[in-house]
């Protein structure tokens, strides 16, 4: 999931994809929908892993065919899916404190309760570049990454001490040599792929992130942004659209999804 780092590239990546730029929705075309969602995730084959009202994970094609299913109905609610890599997916279930490793047909590959971790209070998770785990710990107040059989490769420093903090991290994304922490009660703490924190980006009170071809995007008071960090400045969309502004919002290649508050996802295709 290069590092976050931005040069040249980004004017030509936001100019091609980010709907910022565009001034109607002629310029987009439909590809399919999905209704009754609560949440979805892509994996770099734009393919689309939707969750339903009953917290059922659906696995969909580029073409909106549906591939494979997994239902868990005692874990309690999922709160994340990281499909960074198609063919090892996380799902993270808060409730039980229990990270599920699904394969690419969404088969069970293997469980880990953090609670036999010396984690208490996982309050996000992803897996890392490495195939092992990146856990935040909000009752130790510390990043933790784990093997897939729970073993403690690493520590963090206690950041409730070392930067103020008083809630977990909500959010945990990676991609080259970078790893970010959404904190909403300050903003994104970045780190280094060792675990080292490397500086803060001031955006506090977000609700929804994700990376796109090294760009940060993100959701504040009710409204999608892009955050550039080598010029320390938000640039919000401006959706020239007649659709209402998405709940969750994704872009990938040459397609933008857009979840309502009805559940209803629009996938569409740039002309």
């Amino acid at each position: 999931m290069g590092s976050i780092k931005y040069s040249c590239l980004l004017g030509l990546c936001w100019s091609s994809l980010l709907v910022a730029a565009q001034p109607a929705d002629s310029l987009w075309l439909p590809v399919y929908e999905k209704a009754s969602l609560r949440y979805f995730a892509l994996d770099p084959l734009q393919q689309l892993l939707a969750v339903g009202t009953d917290d059922e994970v659906v696995k969909y094609a580029p073409d909106g065919q549906e591939l494979f299913r997994y239902h868990n109905t005692v874990l309690g609610d999922l709160a994340t899916i990281d499909a960074a890599d198609p063919f090892n997916i996380l799902l993270f279930f808060p409730e039980q404190q229990t990270v599920v490793l699904l394969d690419r047909t969404l088969s069970d590959r293997a469980q880990l309760d953090l609670r036999t971790t010396p984690v208490q209070n996982a309050t996000a998770a992803a897996r890392s570049y490495d195939n092992n785990l990146w856990v935040y710990d909000d009752f130790a107040g510390r990043l933790f990454k784990l093997s897939s059989r729970g073993e403690v490769l690493f520590t963090s420093n206690d950041l409730r001490l070392s930067e103020g903090l008083r809630h977990g991290a909500t959010h945990i994304l990676w991609q080259g040599n970078q790893l970010l922490l959404n904190f909403p009660e300050r903003g994104v703490a970045v780190f280094s792929l060792q675990g080292r924190l490397l500086q803060w980006w001031p955006l506090p009170g977000i609700t929804d992130c994700f990376l796109d071809q090294g760009q940060f995007f993100f959701r504040q008071a009710d409204q999608y942004a892009v955050f550039l960090p080598e010029q320390q400045v938000r640039e919000a969309f401006n959706w020239g659209s007649t659709l209402p502004a998405p709940v969750c919002y994704r872009q990938q290649l040459d397609r933008r999804y857009l979840l309502d508050e009805q559940g209803l996802l629009r996938v569409q295709v740039r002309r």
